[in-house]
């Protein structure tokens, strides 16, 4: 009888790829669900289920079948609510729980969790209707779904006349039907990836997060460790913001996606994902800081290792060398040209997402990743 372990891992994707090849590195059998045939990680599964991530029940009957000890995912908030769930039904191990994860879902209960708190204030109103926003006045502001992934819905609105049509649209591709009106932050943009395990912070490290102009609304271009345009004061009070949140939290074990922007009142939070990012943020993490987030995170949950802790509390060196991760981008419609996204020089790691001539599949709309690297910054 077979004593190799299985994990069960909701999505295929490119980000997902990431987690399916090191659990295969790590000697274990990979079960990757996903209705959407061809994604580029269901080439290092063992098995493939097509079956809707939301599926709870059919995922139950999968995960029950295949006989997993594991189930897991990276990169998407969808997919992080079935595992959490999922695991909760069949007793396996997870990181939060539902309700937990429910609050870093919901942008204005979130939003709520802070103000209580006392850390990040930022203006917010939660609305079903445009009539729900008759007396904001705080201008520029952000419109965005309740509880969408992604960019999808999030606009910058700059009159009160054009509130009401942010609104309808947020409302529309909102889960639950609601969106939030929220003060505009203007400045750097940072993320903090965080590791705690037996209550103790393995890992906060800050990178600066590049974003596309107006054309792409908060779309990221990049990523850079160590942040390169933000004063070493507000790096500090970012990190000091960090620990108040995952105090606030109860320092409970898992990791965290923390983006905030760097106002001139100091660093104010956009929003935390209790996952790993998708924007394959482990490599240049690994590259500037020789450790790796997703070994980290399986050993705290597999328990087939004790994840390291970084120097500094956790804050690892940021004042080491340059590195960047960056993306090669382009708009949905035209079939991939791989020589229109040549390897740059220097590359510590690059890889294609598609293969000359495949569509472009919409994700954000405006413009998809088609491969990306991380190097030494020139």
């Amino acid at each position: 009888m077979s004593t190799q372990k299985k994990i069960m891992v909701l999505g295929t994707n490119a980000g997902q790829a990431d987690l399916i090849r090191h659990m295969k590195d790590r000697g274990w059998f990979v079960i990757g669900v996903s209705p959407i045939k061809g994604e580029s990680g269901q080439a290092f599964c063992d098995v493939v289920e097509e079956i809707n991530i939301v599926d709870l029940d059919a995922l139950e009957e999968a995960a029950r079948r295949h006989e997993v000890d594991l189930v897991y995912s990276i990169s998407s908030d969808i997919a992080m609510t079935s595992v959490v769930a999922l695991a909760e039904r069949l007793g396996l191990p997870h990181f939060y729980d539902s309700e937990f994860v429910a609050l870093l879902d919901n942008k204005a209960a979130f939003r709520a969790f802070l103000k209580e708190h006392d850390l990040s204030p930022v203006p917010f109103i939660e609305v079903t209707e445009p009539a729900g926003a008759a007396h904001w006045d705080h201008f520029p502001c952000m419109v965005k779904p309740t509880d969408a992934q992604g960019q999808r819905g999030v606009v910058r609105i700059d009159r009160a006349e054009d509130l009401n049509a942010a609104i309808t649209q947020a409302v529309s591709l909102s889960r639950s039907k609601r969106a939030i009106v929220e003060g505009f932050l203007d400045g750097v943009e940072i993320s903090c990836n965080v590791m705690v395990s037996d209550g103790e912070v393995r890992m906060k490290v800050l990178s600066e997060r590049l974003v596309h102009g107006p054309h792409a609304l908060g779309v990221p271009r990049g990523h850079l460790v160590p942040c390169k345009d933000v004063s070493e004061e507000n790096q500090r009070a970012a990190l000091d913001l960090v620990d108040g949140i995952i105090a606030a939290m109860g320092t409970r074990d898992g990791v965290l996606y923390c983006q905030m922007i760097v106002t001139p009142e100091g660093p104010r939070v956009v929003e935390i994902a209790p996952r790993l990012d998708g924007c394959h943020m482990w490599r240049l993490i690994r590259a500037a800081e020789n450790v790796d987030l997703i070994g980290m995170a399986m050993d705290c949950l597999t328990g087939e290792g004790s994840p390291e802790t970084l120097p500094n509390g956790g804050e690892g060196d940021r004042h080491g060398r340059d590195m960047e991760l960056m993306f090669q981008q382009m708009a949905p419609g035209d079939p991939f040209d791989q020589a229109r996204f040549p390897e740059p020089e220097g590359s510590l790691y690059h890889e294609y997402r598609y293969e000359d001539g495949d569509d472009i599949r919409p994700i954000n709309g405006t413009l998809e990743v088609v491969g990306y690297y991380v190097r030494v910054t020139p």
